[in-house]
């Protein structure tokens, strides 16, 4: 019996190569019909015998593109119409856009073999692609995804590349992105002259210690040789950043093996489509230079066949973004002749293929094994997560780290890394890519939700306010699925306004039936921010703060520097209070004397956590007999304690790194006791503290023995880039 489906299928369908799949399904089964995108995904028509249309949608469902994901799958029956062959057709642009975008994708392995082939006509081509591969989202400019609708769309298809992209055996069958030499983008540089090769130009350039800046896929990179102290050191003077870490580009994995220890999860998302910068374990000291303050290395292998062929050339390229510090990642000529102005960098290799949306590199890494996203951005966005929100709804994230995020259709859309909102351009930036993303998404927020705090820029008295660590705890929540009434949410981080008026920063919240509602059951002591966020860079104000009730003199803070510190306290000079675990951090780092001045944010915790893993490595992984006492009086965790240990640790000559060792075990161990003193079904953590690998290792590893049901975010980010989600999953 013959008969004729319509079938509508949406998910991130477009881009991936999902029509020529399904055509060549329908050739396998001997279908009649057609295929188009429209607004909604993909639209397709099958008619043949029944055997062969089930057969047809079983293949379909189970084994689609490896890029793709379907979020929904219909179909009903519809009169035949008697065709003889299968086609795709002309996609159409009527009615609501639904279709989901896919992400850019790292260089696939027949593309980067067409590239490396010197008989292919590909051969050393920057731009080669397909439909497994390629920009995507930092191309698109509108729905369906249709060349005419990208960056792409002043490039014309050769006669070679139109046979291609009409032949549905060729993996470049409507592969929108499709050129080559003759039809595609170029390069070019720029502050100096192109030569025979601006490639052959630019390598030249970096060979000699330059810093160069490389257009990419999301942005342009500043790239220097990682291997040249010289060039490093030049590049920190240049971008301002004495100690801070960079990122850098390998060669390839046996490259990366030489330097670092890579689990097979880290050697698996270094190689995936998403090819994220991945946060390794230095196994040498040969790349101390490149990142001073801890011992991982943040790598990542070339992504583009650009940066294949650049990679040829180097085993080790510094990779960091182009722009000046805290700014949005630069993506134009223009922006990049500034910064050779401004002599950040000498010069470029760019192209004129557009980009229009930014994007910086995704960060990732492994504690225990376990993915943990750092930086959600290239290769990611713009993903969306399941939800049961009926209102469409914006949720404008936090003032650091920001992300946004946009519901619509039971699905939450997160956005990439913007940064911190503090610099107005990160602002603008955040406001242009809303914008963009409701545009492309065609959604109309009809709610929006900000963060609490009177003082950050997105706040609007007439938003929803969702408090900053109860969006960090929905986060997990909603990440996970959690449907149980009775959570315990374990958040610590830096800062973030509490229901008292306070900073938070070492929560233990409950929530119930009504995810809206929290109950604070314990947390930190408070202590003074003397100078309020002065204190969060100039930390010795932390370190006078914490030692105040305390005897003792701290030799490497000066007499005159103490007492102007304390009394500015005394008098309530600018002087707010905090439970922040991330402080308590700093001021610990400050009392041992790693700095008294953080670069970055975080920098005196890095130092910390580099300490005590030290110790680790000293003790072959085990760890001090002696702890720390956790004291909790009211479910107050009290710190007075603490510091005095730690105090007299110092006075009885203790190493360093015994005491930093100590010092993570009494957060694990406090956490451990509130734990077992609270009746919940479930516990999350999410917060910037638990970005410290040992921390959250040596706390994973302890609460697999308590069997209990415990969470931690693993796709959203655990920092303050994931804060827009928790927002959004509030609003259900």
């Amino acid at each position: 019996m013959i008969k004729r489906l319509s079938i509508t299928i949406t998910g991130v369908v477009q881009g991936v190569g999902f029509r020529p799949h399904v055509y060549r399904l329908a050739k396998k089964y001997n279908l009649s019909g057609q295929v188009n995108n429209n607004n909604i995904g993909v639209q397709i028509e099958v008619e043949g015998s029944i055997d062969n249309i089930q057969n047809f949608i079983s293949d379909l469902r189970n084994c689609p593109p490896k890029q793709s994901r379907i979020d929904s799958f219909a179909n009903f029956e519809i009169p035949l119409k008697n065709e003889m062959e299968f086609s795709i057709i002309i996609s159409s642009g009527d009615g609501p856009k639904e279709v989901e975008i896919s992400p850019d994708l790292a260089t696939c392995a027949e593309c980067l073999t067409d590239i490396l082939d010197p008989t292919n006509r590909r051969y050393a081509y920057p731009f080669t692609n397909c439909t497994n591969c390629g920009p995507r989202y930092s191309i698109i400019q509108g729905r369906p995804y249709d060349r005419k609708l990208t960056s792409m769309k002043a490039f014309a298809m050769c006669d070679a590349c139109d046979a291609e992209y009409k032949n549905p055996l060729d993996r470049r069958f409507h592969a929108q992105p499709n050129c080559c030499p003759n039809c595609g983008p170029s390069l070019h540089t720029l502050g100096i002259n192109d030569g025979p090769s601006p490639l052959e130009a630019i390598v030249t350039k970096i060979q000699q210690n330059s810093l160069i800046a490389i257009k990419g896929i999301g942005g342009f990179n500043i790239a220097c040789d990682a291997t040249s102290q010289a060039a490093v050191k030049k590049l920190r003077l240049a971008k301002r950043r004495p100690n801070r870490a960079f990122a850098m580009m390998a060669k390839n994995m046996a490259a990366i093996k030489e330097i670092c220890q890579v689990s097979t999860n880290e050697e698996n998302a270094l190689q995936s489509e998403v090819a994220p910068i991945v946060l390794l374990k230095k196994k040498t000291g040969h790349f101390n230079h490149i990142s001073p303050d801890n011992n991982y290395l943040g790598i990542m292998l070339p992504y583009t066949p650009l940066h294949h062929l650049l990679m040829k050339h180097f085993d080790f390229l510094v990779m960091t973004s182009a722009n000046k510090a805290d700014e949005p990642i630069a993506i134009s000529d223009e922006e990049i002749l500034k910064l050779i102005d401004d002599k950040i960098i000498e010069a470029a290799l760019s192209h004129n293929r557009p980009i229009l949306h930014r994007c910086d590199d995704s960060i990732w890494q492994f504690p225990n094994g376990k993915r943990q996203v750092i930086r959600f951005s290239r290769g990611m966005v713009p993903s969306s997560f399941p939800c049961t929100c009926s209102v469409n709804t914006k949720a404008l994230g936090a003032n650091l780290k920001n992300s946004f995020a946009l519901t619509k259709n039971g699905r939450i859309y997160l956005s990439q890394h913007i940064g911190d909102l503090i610099d107005y351009r990160n602002y603008q930036f955040q406001q242009k890519e809303i914008d963009n993303l409701e545009n492309l998404l065609d959604i109309h927020p009809e709610h929006t939700i900000c963060d609490a705090h009177p003082g950050y820029e997105n706040f609007n008295a007439n938003y929803h306010q969702v408090f900053h660590h109860h969006a960090h705890m929905l986060s997990v929540v909603g990440e996970h699925n959690l449907k149980c009434t009775n959570i315990l949410g374990i958040i610590a981080d830096g800062t973030g306004l509490g229901s008292d008026g306070k900073i938070w920063g070492f929560e233990f919240l409950l929530i119930g039936h009504v995810r809206q509602k929290f109950k604070r059951i314990a947390h930190l002591e408070y202590f003074d921010l003397i100078g309020g966020d002065k204190a969060t860079s100039e930390i010795d104000r932390l370190a006078v703060a914490l030692t105040a009730q305390h005897h003792y003199s701290l030799n490497n803070i000066s007499a005159d520097r103490v007492s102007l510190l304390k009394n500015l306290a005394k008098n309530k000079v600018n002087t707010h209070q905090t439970s922040s675990l991330g402080r308590l951090f700093d001021g610990v780092a400050a009392i041992l004397g790693l700095t008294q001045y953080a670069e970055y944010e975080g920098q005196a915790a890095i130092l910390l956590q580099q300490l005590a893993e030290n110790y680790t490595k000293d003790y072959d992984n085990n760890l001090p007999t002696a702890r720390y006492t956790p004291t909790i009086e009211n479910m107050i965790i009290k710190h007075h304690i603490l510091i005095a240990e730690i105090l007299q640790d110092l006075e009885s000559e203790v190493a360093k790194n015994e005491i930093a060792i100590k010092f993570h075990l009494w957060v694990v161990d406090t956490i451990v006791e509130i734990i077992n003193s609270t009746n919940h079904q479930a516990v999350v953590f999410s917060g910037g503290c638990f970005q410290n690998r040992l921390l959250c290792e040596l706390l994973q590893n302890k609460i697999e023995t308590m069997k209990i049901n415990y969470y931690f975010n693993e796709k959203i980010p655990i920092n303050d880039g994931g804060i827009s989600y928790g927002q959004a999953f509030f609003s259900e």
